[in-house]
């Protein structure tokens, strides 16, 4: 059974639930990227617990980007929603809710752990996206239909399943059906499969199972295909070409031309209907394998960019990690214990002071302070001062080299823009030039059409021509001006078809480009400075602590 709703009213998932979960989980040491001084940042949070707290709805977990763990066990949870920008979830817990359909798993691929045990879920769909599962508890839930058991044939990594307490699970053959038709599988209900069960179940279910075989291969053959044809789709848009590699384009100028389907039944259009779509695909064709020709120079162009930037960086941290290691050696040798001993009270900064204020306090009377804690008092603040000037100058070197490589990366950014800026200039211009030539075929086309239209007008009236037109066509002959509109309207649609779709590609390259410049600047400008400012600042607040608690 599923969990009652308590007297209790249903709760939020409010940010201050949110920071109250983190700061539990921090404190506890699970949350080891944040350290627990420091400032809450909700993308850095791996884990959170959101159990036993009544919660209605799955809500305001968006900033979570880099969430592996969810734990939202014994809610009254209705739907699974709100699960959309988790993508590196790897360990999902909707157990003791009342969930009664599996779905919104959409964006999560790479979820290894899912239990959804003790809800209300009949059937178990929904789940294709999952390729990484593994382990699976769907147990004490409604399941009583053996295609919710085939639709996990799917999951090749399932090695764990958990369907004990589902209706199904009471019948006569439950685990020999089960073990037989989810070979991939080495857990059932907790417990280790053996091969000689197996091996009987697969027998008793021979038939069976070679026919959901061959359906399984017609299926794969079949999405195979559809996948492949997807896979292409993405690549030509990519390209900004997509549905330019047939006639397309050709078959969309005509969709909507109502005047244009009746025109092509006069006698004679057909000859000119056929030149004219092979000289447009012709044009056409060559745009699409001049896409695909400048999007392999974008890639390479991207490509290369990137590793210009990532040698960038390692070059940057290799010489950084010899700055961090040369100032290890340095402060090995300075608190090394058999070189240098100092109580450690007199190595902390607080401590330091209560030691100077017990030693003025002692010597008061006498107006001299004992030599020895005079010495050590010394020394101590020698070192210390030392210390703090070389931790000075490993901030400053640290900083030096990032200096130094945000002006390399600033140039990188420049000349990559600068280059794509010229290709996607090219692209274009060449493009432009393609559209040009598809508008002035068109013309030819409607200016051609319309001399045959109106000269099969005059041979009607002179009686030189039976009138054998489908109806719809005979009408647009009465005369001269009915046809003439009839010739321009189609022109208009066909035009505004090759206008939009040169829109649509010039406004997408756009686009494209001013968003990948975009982004680039942010992330590698200007969070990964602002990343990299903290982490110096973090190291040099640590090594400073390091020693003050030593």
């Amino acid at each position: 059974m599923a969990r009652l709703y308590d007297a209790i009213e249903p709760e939020v998932v409010s940010m201050v639930m949110l920071e109250e979960a983190v700061e539990s989980l921090r404190a506890d040491g699970e949350n080891l990227l944040i350290p627990k001084e420091g400032k809450l940042d909700y993308s850095e949070v791996q884990a959170i617990r959101l159990d036993f707290r009544n919660i209605l709805r799955i809500e305001n977990l968006w900033m979570f980007t880099n969430l592996t763990k969810l734990q939202m066990d014994n809610n009254i949870i209705e739907r699974i929603e709100g699960l959309d920008t988790l993508q590196k979830l790897t360990w999902l817990d909707l157990s003791f809710n009342n969930i009664t359909r599996i779905e919104g798993l959409d964006s999560l691929t790479e979820l290894t752990d899912l239990s959804l045990y003790n809800n209300r879920i009949k059937v178990i769909e929904n789940m294709d996206i999952l390729k990484k599962l593994d382990v699976f508890s769907i147990g004490n839930n409604q399941i009583e239909d053996e295609n919710s058991i085939r639709y996990l044939r799917r999951f090749s990594g399932l090695r764990t399943l958990c369907l004990k307490g589902n209706p199904f699970a009471t019948k006569p053959n439950y685990y020999e059906f089960v073990i037989s038709h989810l070979p991939q599988i080495n857990f059932l209900d907790y417990k280790l499969i053996d091969d000689a069960p197996r091996e009987e179940a697969s027998k008793k279910y021979e038939i069976q199972l070679q026919q959901l075989l061959t359906l399984e291969e017609q299926e794969h053959e079949k999405q195979g295909k559809l996948d492949e044809q997807t896979k292409k789709y993405h690549l030509y848009k990519d390209a900004f070409v997509e549905n330019m590699d047939e006639n397309q384009l050709f078959a969309t100028m005509f969709k909507e031309d109502v005047e244009g389907l009746k025109l092509v039944k006069v006698p004679g259009a057909d000859e000119i209907l056929t030149q004219f779509e092979q000289k447009f695909s012709t044009i056409v064709r060559a745009m699409f394998d001049s896409g695909l020709r400048e999007k392999e120079l974008r890639d390479r162009e991207i490509e290369d960019f990137w590793a210009c930037i990532n040698e960038a960086k390692d070059e940057n941290t290799r010489k950084a990690a010899v700055v961090v290691e040369e100032f290890k050696i340095y402060r090995t040798k300075v608190f090394d214990k058999k070189q240098f001993t100092l109580q450690k009270e007199l190595l902390n900064y607080t401590e330091y002071r209560k030691r100077t204020l017990s030693i003025m306090s002692a010597s008061s009377s006498s107006g001299q302070y004992p030599k020895e804690d005079l010495d050590q008092q010394a020394v101590s603040q020698s070192v210390m001062a030392e210390y703090d000037d070389a931790l000075t100058i490993l901030r400053n070197k640290l900083m030096a080299l990032e200096v130094t490589l945000v002006d390399q990366l600033e140039e990188t950014i420049q000349t990559f823009e600068r280059n794509l800026s010229e290709m996607v200039s090219n692209f274009t211009e060449s493009m432009r030039s393609n559209f040009s030539q598809l508008r002035e075929l068109q013309a030819w086309y409607n200016e051609t059409m319309m001399n045959l239209c109106i000269s099969t007008v005059d041979r009607l009236m002179k009686g030189e021509l039976e009138d054998e037109f489908p109806d719809e066509t005979r009408e647009l002959f009465a005369d001269k001006d009915t046809i003439t509109n009839a010739c321009q309207s189609s022109d208009e649609v066909h035009r505004t078809k090759i206008d939009q779709r040169e829109d649509e590609m010039f406004s997408r390259i756009s686009n494209w480009q001013s968003t990948m410049i975009d982004n680039i600047h942010e992330d590698e400008e200007y969070k990964r400075n602002r990343k990299r400012i903290i982490e110096i600042s973090r190291l040099i607040d640590y090594l400073r602590a390091d020693i003050e608690d030593t």
